[in-house]
């Protein structure tokens, strides 16, 4: 056993460690640096999957790894909320600074490029986009939709996009239309934050239910029974773990899409 775990921890450390082509060394270069620690990250989290592997038992390590699963879609799912409203923030700032430069007559690849700089992030590059697309003479209104494709907010520029190819179609006001959009998207924001505040609570309530047999399980513990010997010794117990395991991060993952849904 120490033999197979000493070859898999050689094995995963050679591959993180080994040199990089030199194409590969240019573009680390030319590339952000954060990316290093995430390397890193994966690493450890590689040869700790691998001693998991050999030294615990196959249903413990199954059940680490559904727990685990769990907690990333999770984290993923909040990153991706965060920053849907951020970029939602961001988009409407940028729509007030689209708006004032066509009411002031600017050419659209001007007001676009105006909002790219008074925004940041991927809102930003998504009006650079549009704006050297409306330079080029190309439509605007695709413009819009070919940015949505990238974007976690995509279903806003879909609808710039409808307002705009609407506004140029029959002769409305461009500003008028976009003004109208940006409060539109701006209601569907804040409706959307009271949704998800008022819903804080069933989403602790279903953390609170998922957490208990954990807490069954500590006070057996506590008490002498040894819950966790039966529980990550394998054999029966080590299924049962895994089946409960399972059914319960399950229910976590299916209340947290409920409560999405209705803050959508």
């Amino acid at each position: 056993m120490s033999g197979q775990l000493v070859a898999a921890l050689l094995l995963v450390l050679a591959i993180g460690v080994s040199p990089s082509s030199s194409r590969g060394r240019i573009a680390a270069r030319v590339s952000i640096r954060v990316p290093l620690k995430t390397r890193w990250i994966s690493w450890l989290a590689g040869c700790a999957a691998v001693v998991a592997a050999v030294v615990l038992p196959l249903t413990t390590t199954v059940a680490a790894a559904v727990l685990v699963t769990t907690v990333g879609v999770r984290s993923r799912r909040r990153h991706r909320s965060r920053r849907a409203m951020k970029d939602t923030r961001a988009l409407e700032t940028g729509l007030d600074v689209v708006v004032g430069e066509l009411r002031a007559g600017a050419h659209p690849a001007q007001a676009f490029s105006a909002a790219a700089e008074e925004t940041d992030g991927a809102v930003a590059e998504a009006f650079r986009a549009v704006s050297a697309r409306a330079r080029l003479g190309a439509d605007v209104s695709a413009g819009l939709r070919g940015v949505s494709g990238s974007s976690v907010v995509h279903t806003h520029w879909e609808r710039l996009a409808v307002c705009w190819q609407l506004a140029c179609n029959h002769g409305l006001a461009i500003s008028t239309v976009m003004r109208t959009a940006q409060h539109d998207i701006g209601e569907r924001r804040r409706f959307s934050a009271r949704v998800s505040a008022g819903m804080a609570g069933a989403r602790t309530t279903a953390v609170i239910l998922a957490t208990l047999p954990a807490l069954g399980v500590a006070l057996g513990q506590l008490i002498g029974a040894h819950p966790l010997r039966f529980l990550l010794g394998g054999h029966a117990g080590g299924w049962l773990l895994v089946v409960g395991l399972t059914l319960t991060c399950a229910g976590l993952l299916w209340s947290d899409r409920i409560t999405d849904r209705v803050a959508r």
